[in-house]
């Protein structure tokens, strides 16, 4: 390598401009290079400072001594007087203004000027961040003719150790644009992940409209499947801004927000019991959980339209249980089904209802005619609800198998 090593100059800082500006201020310059600042440029304009404040104190105060003790005795009047002037001289730069005559004056313009000229010069200096040089000033060469550049030499090992430096800062800032570029990609494509699904979750509102405008939905389960949506919509629109302003973490997958079930699935509402009844009362068929016995329940159904009928004038066709459940009842030409859901059912399961029970009566329309019902001659019909525990049809237990032959 050839050429000058001079490192290239740093200009300093505002701070430190400020600093070293203050040191030339009274006894600021004490202070401050008593504190030992890290900026180079901070300490040596605080030493400049500082032996301009101390050489204006001693020459001042050497005058004000000479021009108040002039040699005809010590006055206590001037020893007071001295030594406000030396007080006000260290903390201001000056003497004490009261009683200072034209002669003290002219006798203390010359240390006063001189050195206060030096520290505004100073101050200008280190104001606009510029350095004092004394020592290349009081050795300057002139030459006739301009010196060669000095070309300076280095060993192959210094060489090695530079380009070392120079590939290692080289693969530092291609890491660190990688990974700026990685985590620029990520953000982009996690932005369009949640333009997509919001997209999807509109849609899917419009679907549940749909579904409850053709009464496959009831207005209780749109209405909570339509709050999750919209807190979920809300979340990706709240995560999306703040990709979009780069407030947020890609990487943290625990702050995005969770997908509800609402959006992929529309759950129908589950059957806990079904039932159908003949005209007095007694259970010919049973489906699902059903947490009574037959014979307890033989003529509760007539007795609750019996009652219903005087009370109100009409037979009870839905009602709602205390833990939630809501019943609904059909009636038919000659038996009556009622199912018990979990939950406020859509207009199509109740729909459903009505065509299993007229199924039901048409395909034992010859046994529901004779009294009673010979169960044993029932043909099953397909049950059109999900059951939440699920059981078999329950019908009266078939007769013991014979016994075989030779046993009594």
């Amino acid at each position: 390598m050839s050429g000058s090593s001079q490192p290239p100059r740093t200009t300093p800082g505002r701070r430190s401009r400020l600093m070293a500006t203050l040191a030339y201020v009274g006894p600021l310059s004490l202070v401050i290079a008593g504190l030992l600042p890290r900026s180079r440029f901070v300490l040596r304009h605080a030493l400049i400072a500082m032996t301009l404040h101390l050489v204006r104190f001693a020459l001042a105060g050497m005058v004000l001594t000479l021009w108040l003790f002039p040699g005809d005795g010590v006055e206590t009047g001037r020893v007071a007087r001295l030594a406000a002037d030396l007080g006000t001289l260290l903390l201001a730069g000056v003497p004490w203004p009261g009683g200072l005559t034209r002669e003290g004056a002219l006798l203390l313009s010359f240390p006063l000027g001189m050195t206060w000229i030096a520290s505004l010069a100073g101050a200008a200096a280190a104001a606009t961040g510029h350095t004092l040089d004394y020592h290349a000033l009081l050795h300057a060469d002139w030459p006739d003719a301009p010196p060669e550049p000095a070309v300076e030499s280095s060993s192959p090992v210094d060489e090695r150790a530079y380009a070392r430096e120079l590939r290692e800062r080289q693969l530092a800032r291609i890491w660190s644009a990688s990974r700026v570029a990685q985590a620029e990609r990520r953000r982009h494509e996690r932005m369009e992940q949640v333009k997509r699904e919001m997209e999807v979750v509109l849609v899917r509102l419009d679907y549940l409209n749909h579904l409850l405008s053709f009464g496959e939905l009831s207005l209780s389960r749109f209405t909570a499947m339509h709050t999750e949506l919209i807190g979920y919509l809300d979340a990706l629109r709240r995560e999306l801004a703040d990709l979009q302003a780069r407030r947020t973490d890609v990487l943290a997958a625990e702050n995005r927000p969770v997908a509800p079930l609402a959006l992929t699935e529309v759950p129908q509402v589950q059957v806990l019991t079904l039932a159908v009844l003949d005209p007095s009362g007694v259970p010919i068929f049973t489906s699902g959980h059903f947490p009574l016995d037959e014979s307890l329940i033989t003529g509760m159904v007539s007795a609750l339209d019996s009652l219903s009928e005087e009370m109100f004038g009409s037979r009870v066709h839905k009602t709602q249980l205390a833990e939630g459940q809501v019943v609904h009842f059909a009636r038919g030409q000659y038996t009556v089904a009622f199912v018990i859901f979990e939950d406020e059912p859509a207009p199509v399961q109740i729909g459903h209802l009505r065509e299993f029970l007229d199924d039901f009566e048409r395909a034992n329309a010859a046994v529901l005619a004779s009294s009673p019902v010979d169960t044993d001659r029932l043909v099953p019909v397909p049950v059109p609800f999900a059951f939440l525990r699920r059981g078999a049809a329950r019908a009266p237990a078939p007769p013991p198998p014979p016994n075989p032959p030779g046993e009594e």
